[in-house]
């Protein structure tokens, strides 16, 4: 997980999400591309996901972490935050596919 901050002074948390191979669960409902992973960028006020992506963001800037975040789309928000997500790398909750 890593934090940045924008050009126009937003606060983002950026973290990856994957499944577990090792785990019996069917992503088959996730949207094309979601199947690998992605990264989940979240702010105070904003979600966005980000399906494909460099293997060494961790590594990344934030000049570098904001470009990304250009490439990312939109998501919904629940009232958690960071919860729908997981950070740890292994494991992810599907994502929220309400339209609040």
């Amino acid at each position: 997980m890593k934090t940045f901050r924008d050009a126009s002074g937003t606060d983002w948390t950026v973290f990856e999400v994957r499944r577990n191979v090792d785990a019996q669960n069917d992503w088959s409902y996730l949207p094309s591309g979601f199947s690998d992973g992605w990264l989940c960028f979240e702010s105070a006020t904003a979600k966005k996901r980000l399906t494909r992506y460099p293997e060494h963001w961790r590594e990344f800037d934030a000049g570098e972490l904001e470009r990304l975040l250009g490439d990312a789309l939109p998501a919904p928000r629940t009232p958690q935050r960071l919860g729908d997500d997981l950070s740890s790398g292994d494991q992810a909750s599907p994502p929220d596919t309400r339209t609040d």
